[in-house]
């Protein structure tokens, strides 16, 4: 930051040799580094070979007047201020020279304190200029970051690039090319109108070769001609001519080269041609410019991680939804073997009893079939009943009515007490009396019994005969306006890993089974609003706590005074 005490570089301008002298003098004892001119030819000369941040300029001259000379001067250097000398004040002078952006306006003949006081005082304004200038820049990125930021797909993207960068640079014509070397694809984009939001594009597929040599040019090149730089030689060789890059090509003028660049590589080029009449860009637009292409490149690749993300978890949806269907045929095979198995237990009681029946009414035993005729009842109706019970684990409906737990236990144990699986296993109660009643569907909540019971008979070897204890028990929480079911065995218990995974489709520790049970009891509670949890040690056996709430949440439930049809 400019300060008094900080030297600046001035041009002093003046056609009087003593005044030249005077004004140069004053201003280097003060540290300031001076150059002089006797003319504004000359001043011209010297401000196309350096840079300078002030020029002090006599009004009258005869080659050109200091106002001629500033404007000028500001067509090399915009930035650069202005302090007016003359002998001959008028109204007219002083206000062509606040038109002029002049800092100060000073009176021949001249004091050397006065003029070390009026460029101390520009260089006051020109700081102050210049910090709402970097505060507008500041402002600028910051919006621009903003809209580029917001651009959903690259096409909007590169043309929201463009129409910035020629916003900011004053100039009408330029175009933006960016590639992707992982499909060697090239995408032009030229401003047909941009203050209309007319643009023309143009895609083609490049040698990989040649995009990995253009991804090494990262410098901003200010170039004579579009025509003789190598990069754009290239492209009219490669492109069609319907791509109209001849248009752009054939401009005469500069032109400003911006690299898109990303992870120390480009990815593109920004590309602004200014004609002649055009007036040239200053060092702050290149820096804002640079900017423009860095966060351009950034969030270009933001859209293409995006947009490969996007692609690929629509990938993994169908996957996913593949690995569903066959889940799903999967589960509908070891349900149906499942099932399966269950009838033939039932048909196998059925085909035998008929035998027996068969050879009696053979003998005419007729006075002992009643034993075998109510078997045969009682077996069919278990049937039904087991029919009745199957149901869609993706949809399991529920006839809610009121129900005494207790009564529905123990009518469930007398059912499967007499089944081969239960064989040398003790069936024990402990059952709290007065439990209030539920509203639950009674047929799947006897499903869920069922399959713990099955459950805790096979974890103590039923296929073999091992037996042990299965103890089921009902407590009720007042303070939780509850009723819990619980069920424990005496069985083989499951490790820790076992128990995580126990309520999974699919997860299953028995050697024939589908991994269904539990999982479906899990979804029967839940629709009931309540939960269900085990409890387990290895070779120490394994309890299910299930429970119910005695207020329902679901508004389609209607209370009875009797359970439900369809129980065992």
């Amino acid at each position: 930051m400019l300060s008094q005490t900080q030297s600046v570089k001035i041009l002093v301008v003046d056609d009087e040799e003593i005044m030249l002298k005077l004004a140069c003098d004053a201003l280097r004892s003060q540290g300031h580094q001076v150059a002089s001119a006797s003319g504004a030819l000359e001043a011209l000369d010297k401000l196309k070979q350096e840079r300078f941040d002030f020029i002090l300029t006599d009004i009258k001259m005869p080659e050109m007047d200091g106002m001629e000379l500033i404007q000028t001067a500001h067509q090399i250097d915009p930035s650069m201020g202005a302090i007016f000398m003359t002998g001959y004040a008028s109204l007219d002078t002083a206000k062509k020279a606040i038109q002029e952006g002049a800092y100060d306006y000073i009176l021949k003949p001249f004091d050397l304190q006065e003029i070390r006081d009026a460029v101390n005082q520009a260089i006051k304004k020109r700081e102050q200029t210049l910090k709402r200038a970097r505060t507008n820049g500041i402002n600028q990125i910051f919006e621009l970051n903003q809209k580029l930021y917001s651009a959903g797909d690259s096409e909007s993207l590169l043309k929201l690039c463009l129409q910035s960068a020629l916003m900011q640079s004053r100039l009408k014509k330029g175009m933006i090319l960016y590639w992707r070397q992982e499909n060697n694809e090239l995408k032009i984009l030229q401003a047909k109108d941009p203050e209309k939001n007319l643009f023309v594009g143009t895609t083609a597929k490049i040698d990989p070769e040649l995009l990995a040599e253009w991804s090494q040019k990262k410098e901003v090149l200010l170039i004579k001609s579009l025509r003789d730089y190598s990069f754009f030689s290239d492209l009219t060789r490669l492109l069609p001519r319907s791509s109209r890059l001849d248009e752009l090509l054939q401009l005469e003028g500069e032109a400003i080269l911006i690299p898109l660049v990303k992870a120390e590589s480009a990815c593109g080029v920004l590309t602004l041609v200014k004609t002649p009449e055009e007036q040239m860009l200053q060092e702050e637009d290149l820096k804002l410019l640079s900017i423009l292409g860095i966060q351009t490149a950034i969030s270009l690749e933001n859209i293409r991680l995006l947009n490969n993300a996007q692609q690929s978890y629509r990938e993994l949806q169908s996957l996913q939804d593949q690995i569903i269907s066959l889940e799903k045929m999967a589960i509908r095979g070891r349900i149906s073997a499942e099932i399966g198995h269950e009838l033939n237990n039932y048909l196998t009681v059925l085909w035998g009893n008929f035998e027996i029946l068969s050879m009696k009414i053979r003998k005419a035993e007729l006075h002992s079939l009643n034993r075998q005729l109510e078997t045969i009842s009682a077996s069919l109706d278990r049937i039904k009943r087991f029919a009745d019970g199957l149901m869609d684990f993706s949809a399991l409906k529920a006839e809610k009515k009121e129900c005494d737990i207790n009564d529905l236990i123990q009518r469930t144990l007398l059912f499967i007490k007499p089944q081969n699986i239960f064989k040398n296993i003790s069936l024990v109660t402990e059952l709290k009396p007065n439990l209030p009643h539920l509203v639950v569907d009674a047929g799947q909540i006897q499903q869920v019994l069922y399959n713990l019971l099955n459950n805790a008979a096979d974890a103590m070897g039923k296929r073999k005969g091992e037996g042990g204890t299965i103890t089921v028990g009902t407590d009720y929480h007042p303070e939780k306006e509850s009723v819990e079911i619980w069920v424990k065995d005496t069985g083989k218990g499951m490790t820790k890993d076992q128990l995580e995974k126990i309520f999974q489709t699919g997860f299953t520790t028995k050697e024939f089974g589908h991994g269904m049970g539990l999982s479906i009891c899990r979804k029967i509670v839940e629709d009931h609003n309540g939960t269900i949890q085990a409890e387990s040690q290895l070779n120490k056996g394994t309890t299910f706590r299930v429970k119910l709430p005695l207020k329902r949440k679901d508004k389609d439930t209607s209370s009875t005074t009797s359970e439900g049809q369809g129980q065992l």
